[in-house]
């Protein structure tokens, strides 16, 4: 298996692929988002066709007075057929590394199941976040069900208080 990290300078060449995968594996209205927030995309592929992968991306978060610069890992999706071989682990940690690399100091995602990530060193998210909702087009405000963190290096372990998110959640 070939493994690929894709940064934000070359991302575009490989959008196609990647929303066909993420159709594939999530439905129709799953694409890659590319915006300014856009850190980086793993790409897990085997006899030359794409079977997983995983995007991050990065922006200041606030809780209380403190502002910090948080991760958010998104479109973990391996292919039925390739799953239990540790293909998440491995874009999982990936995708850390490329968010420590740009100063990251803590890390969400929102899963699916949620098992797959508490080996990786993520924990529930407890805290409510206000986040924009790109569906309904506003501000809302709750405790994601499957919503988790990680807190890297330098960064200090966050309350049960509300989390600004500043943007929506991927």
């Amino acid at each position: 298996m070939k493994i690929s990290v894709v940064n934000s300078n070359d991302i575009e060449v490989y959008q196609n692929t990647l929303n066909e995968h993420l159709m594939s594996v999530f439905g129709q209205d799953s694409r890659v988002v590319l915006n300014r927030e856009f850190v980086c995309a793993v790409l897990i592929e085997d006899e030359n066709q794409l079977v997983a992968t995983g995007l991050a991306y990065s922006r200041t978060m606030k809780q209380n007075a403190t502002n910090f610069k948080a991760g958010i890992i998104g479109g973990v999706s391996v292919r039925a057929d390739k799953r239990g071989l540790g293909l998440a682990k491995v874009i999982i940690k990936e995708l850390e590394q490329c968010l420590v690399s740009v100063g990251v100091t803590h890390s969400f995602l929102f899963a699916y199941q949620p098992d797959v990530y508490r080996s990786s060193g993520y924990t529930e998210l407890t805290a409510a976040i206000h986040y924009f909702d790109l569906t309904q087009n506003k501000w809302q405000q709750f405790v994601y069900r499957g919503g988790m963190v990680k807190c890297f290096k330098g960064g200090k372990p966050l309350s049960d208080q509300l989390i600004e998110f500043n943007g929506c959640v991927y």
